[in-house]
């Protein structure tokens, strides 16, 4: 099993420069998340082990109750009933944290984030990847096996802001925010692959949304430039070789 949502978020948030990026995060209670809708008009709902946008619920606030959301499923409920909708999208058993919902931006009329693909093949980490992932019509998250895509994130945010300065300005903060997630989580464990997954507003403010310490390449395999792929795959079999030496 790979390592729990809130145990990464907990490393995180003592780093002050990574602090800053992350978003609101609580074990979940029915009073957590109805006292964190109070605040934000969204939340999500994600179990602590999962990977591939599984089993994540969303609730919104909308005129007169809020509306569940769990994959293409849905629900709209009064107060009265929102904690038993909540409860009939979740697992029976395992954990689940709830944290504030983020205006991610658009590209072509679907939400996107960023993957940032990450590898320590020797002694220091690097990137070895970056790629929009762009959700597919209706949904709201972006995984590619939940029908996401992957853009070449310089186009996207060429798309996003006018100005080429905040691309690069965007860019850099992209580099330094998925550098220090890998070093700080690897502190604490043996890790040589991290996919860091940032959420990206209109304004151009980033948030830690993931820090997946099993990243799938997939992603990349749908990029026109297939660089970034060379470059994971090549990383991959140089860490494999040292396993076996």
């Amino acid at each position: 099993m790979g390592i729990g949502k809130m145990k990464k978020h907990r490393e995180m948030l003592q780093h002050s420069v990574l602090r800053g990026h992350l978003p609101e995060t609580l074990w979940f209670t029915h009073a957590r998340a109805l006292r964190m809708l109070r605040s934000y008009s969204t939340i999500f709902i994600k179990p602590n082990h999962g990977s591939g946008g599984n089993g994540i619920i969303r609730v919104n606030r909308v005129r007169n109750g809020y509306e569940v959301r769990c994959g293409l499923r849905r629900t709209r409920v009064g107060s009265a009933s929102l904690s038993k909708a909540i409860q009939s999208y979740m697992r029976p058993s395992g954990q689940y944290l709830v944290q504030r919902g983020l205006r991610l931006a658009q590209y072509n009329g679907s939400i996107f984030d960023a993957r940032i693909y990450m590898q320590k093949p020797n002694k220091r980490w690097e990137i070895s990847g970056m790629a929009a992932r762009v959700a597919a019509p209706r949904r709201f998250v972006t995984n590619y096996h939940k029908g996401g895509h992957g853009v070449q994130l310089n186009r996207v945010l060429s798309r996003l802001f006018a100005d080429r300065r905040k691309v690069n300005h965007t860019l850099n903060k992209i580099t330094t925010i998925s550098h220090n997630m890998a070093r700080t989580i690897n502190k604490r464990h043996a890790i040589r692959e991290l996919g860091v997954d940032l959420g990206i507003e209109k304004n151009g403010r980033i948030w830690i949304i993931e820090a997946n310490s099993r990243p799938g390449h997939k992603l990349f395999t749908q990029l026109p430039d297939k660089t970034s792929l060379r470059r994971i795959m090549k990383n991959k079999r140089l860490m494999r070789r040292r396993l076996m030496n």
